[in-house]
């Protein structure tokens, strides 16, 4: 096909809509011109049996992170393509795209764009980018009349090591859109009041960003902080940072509000991923204004609808949802595409901005790619949005192990993608004699370092865990007549105990970790746990935290599992934090939901669901993340490895997908089958429980 043909079959599938079949170098997905989904009417909802009762779910293809595209003319194509050979060489992670025509750039953040005769729309990329792409931040044109030409210029860049030409700018080939990166790391992300919502008879001035309680938030652009409050004015915003925003001729005036623990001092400089604060509420506030250029009308002068320039790399939705059925236009009525289930991660085909007002809303739907390279709509209602880069990279899962098990102490090798390993240091018994009493810390320590040190040097982080079996057990205390004397007098040995021990492991980067006592809110006579008054089980923690910072100030120091759940286990942990004194504080909450999940009728969540728990005791220290020390299955060592697996899998993928900043880990209870009466993840003969063992360490 030549260089007229090509243009022409592009401008005539622009006005017919037809999907002209694009031709792409580089194995990139393929799609059409992007066009706005239209807003569906209250008719076209889509009906409970949208999601079909067939088992289907669309094999769940990872994509290729790719940012940057380079658009070759199609005519003499392999002579354009040989020209670029040393500078895709030079510069990594670029895809070669033959001609625009049929090739949806959308899905890049930068396009180098060569400007050779009939590519174009009238023969100009800028423009004809900007009309078609909208999500494009850079454009970068390159006038080249042949492939000598193109190979000259471009070997101008390779030797300047720059890759879009930004040394050499004299004839301003580079455009570049103001764009607002993502700021929150809560997922999944979305918008729950846009721009121009209706607040009390006003317009809403800005955009309103899910960000629970202790959520990180980033820097969403690149510049100086100009002013930062720390006390609640007038202005209803709570603690907020404002940066000034030079771009060009323009500047802008970018606020982030309901902000705490507040990072960055006026006049520093800041980058979209550093983190400023955390969030104050269950989101956070971005104004954008313009100064002398915005809008009026608003409750700040100049401001800016924002939601246009939102841009996030590597933006993705994910079904919420088996069967999700992709059509042809936004509505019930119109054709099936195919279908994608929960595994699959689809690419949206409009703006970010656009795309994250709409997620989970009734009535919305969004143009998408399917993995399969399909596009079509998609109910918005199911659908959340994720950053692959953010769950990918969150390697919550970890195990319970026990050292004074045959088989609970596995060598580092099996233990696969789980983050930590933690261990009851049991100091009590003595595995010689079979006694409890036993108060000798070297011979403790060297039956348990060895193993720490194993799991450790392996890249696995150590939680100890400081009982009754470090001290108390054997040591004359009967756990019935506890008193606020008694428990003071044990507080007292157990605190010097953990003192030395802690010592024993200082600066050796052995342990990270080290959690007081275990499931102290239990109601009594529990099974194995001694539980405590709050205002008693305060008085330990402290005095527990004290000492350990005096042999070791970087190890992590984390309450004990609460086992009260959302109700009285949040009440008993916050009574606690309140007791604390001012200038000592845990670095987190620990929670034990066993009976919890994200699936109510599941028989292994019959307590109810996680997200209460989760929320519960965020809000407690909502500036820290809060550790789940125990979970799984209890007394149910007959049931299936398969019920199970199917029980854990969704578990941890919810709490990756929604509490991915808000809780540290989620440690299964236990490793081995018999490790009290906890479900293992290998059973009685030392194997793999499967599929449950591979959901667990391989998440």
């Amino acid at each position: 096909m030549g260089q007229q043909g090509g243009f022409l079959n592009w401008l005539i599938g622009l006005l017919s809509g037809k999907k002209p079949q694009p031709e792409v170098v580089t194995p990139v997905e393929t799609g059409e011109i992007l066009e706005e989904a239209p807003v569906a009417s209250e008719s076209n909802l889509m009906p409970p049996d949208e999601l079909l009762d067939l088992e289907f779910s669309a094999q769940a293809v990872a994509p290729q992170i790719v940012t940057h595209a380079l658009v070759l003319p199609d005519q003499n194509f392999a002579d354009w393509n040989r020209a670029t050979e040393a500078y895709t060489q030079k510069f990594t992670r670029v895809t070669i795209v033959r001609s625009p025509s049929g090739n949806d750039l959308n899905r890049f953040r930068n396009v180098t764009a060569v400007q050779a005769p009939n590519v174009w729309l009238n023969n100009n990329a800028l423009q004809h980018i900007r009309r078609v792409y909208p999500s494009v931040v850079r454009v970068d044109t390159i006038i080249a009349q042949t492939p000598d030409q193109l190979k000259t210029k471009l070997q101008l860049r390779i030797n300047a090591s720059d890759r879009y030409g930004e040394k050499m700018n004299s004839d301003k080939h580079i455009n570049d859109r103001f764009v607002i990166s993502w700021p929150s790391l809560a997922m999944p992300a979305r918008v729950p009041l846009p721009f121009n919502a209706d607040i009390s008879g006003r317009k809403h001035e800005g955009m309103d960003i899910y960000a629970p309680p202790g959520t990180t938030i980033r820097a969403s652009v690149t510049g100086t902080v100009a002013l930062v409050v720390n006390q609640p004015t007038l202005l209803g915003y709570g603690k907020y940072i404002q940066i000034n925003v030079p771009f060009g001729t323009t500047s802008y005036l970018v606020t982030l509000a309901r902000l705490t623990d507040i990072k960055v001092k006026s006049g520093q400089k800041v980058t979209p991923n550093l983190v400023i604060g955390l969030s104050d509420s269950q989101s956070i506030k971005l104004v954008v204004q313009q100064p002398g250029g915005g809008l009026s009308g608003y409750y700040l002068p100049n401001v800016v609808n924002p939601t246009g320039m939102i841009y996030w790399d590597n933006l993705r939705l994910q079904p919420t949802d088996n069967n999700l059925r992709i059509r042809e236009k936004p509505g019930t009525e119109f054709p099936i595409v195919t279908k994608i289930g929960t595994s699959d991660r689809v690419d949206t085909l409009e703006t970010h901005g656009r795309t994250l007002v709409k997620v989970g809303q009734n009535e919305a739907w969004i143009n998408v790619r399917a993995p399969s390279g399909q596009t079509g709509y998609a109910a918005a209602w199911f659908l959340e949005a994720i950053s692959p880069d953010l769950v990918d990279s969150v390697r919550m899962p970890g195990v319970n192990l026990d050292v004074m098990h045959t088989l609970g102490k596995p060598t580092p090798d099996r233990l696969g993608n789980i983050s930590w390993v933690r261990l009851a240091y049991n100091v009590s018994f003595n595995p010689n004699n079979g006694t409890h009493g036993n108060t000798n810390l070297n011979a403790t320590y060297s039956l348990y370092k060895p193993y720490i040190e194993r799991y450790a040097r392996a890249g696995y982080k150590v939680m100890l865990v400081f009982t009754h079996q470090t001290y108390g057990e054997g040591a004359g205390f009967n756990w019935n007549q506890m008193n606020s004397d008694r428990w003071r007098a044990l507080t007292t040995k157990f605190v010097e105990m953990i003192r030395a021990i802690a010592g024993q492991y200082a600066n050796q980067n052995l342990v990270h970790a080290y959690q007081i006592w275990n499931e102290q809110d239990a109601q009594p006579g529990a099974g194995s746990s001694v539980p405590m008054p709050a205002g008693n089980y305060a008085f330990m923690l402290s005095e527990s935290i004290r000492a350990i910072r005096t042999v070791d100030t970087k190890v992590k120091i984390i309450t004990g599992g609460h086992t009260g759940g959302p109700g009285n286990g949040s009440n008993y942990a916050r009574q606690t934090i309140a007791a604390l004194p001012t200038n000592v504080r845990p670095d987190g909450i620990a929670t034990h939901p066993y009976g919890r999940g994200p699936n109510t009728s599941s028989p292994y969540a019959i307590f109810g669901h996680i997200d209460d728990e989760v929320r519960a005791f965020t809000q407690i220290m909502p500036s820290r993340p809060i550790w789940i020390t125990e979970w799984g299955v209890l007394d149910r060592p007959n049931d299936s490895p398969e019920d199970i697996a199917n029980y854990a899998g969704p578990f941890l993928n919810h709490l990756k997908k929604n509490f991915s900043t808000q809780v540290e880990t989620a440690i299964w209870y236990a490793w081995a089958q018999g490790m009290h009466n906890g479900y293992g993840l290998v059973g009685p003969d030392d194997k793999p429980r499967q599929p449950l063992y591979d959901k667990i360490l391989k998440s």
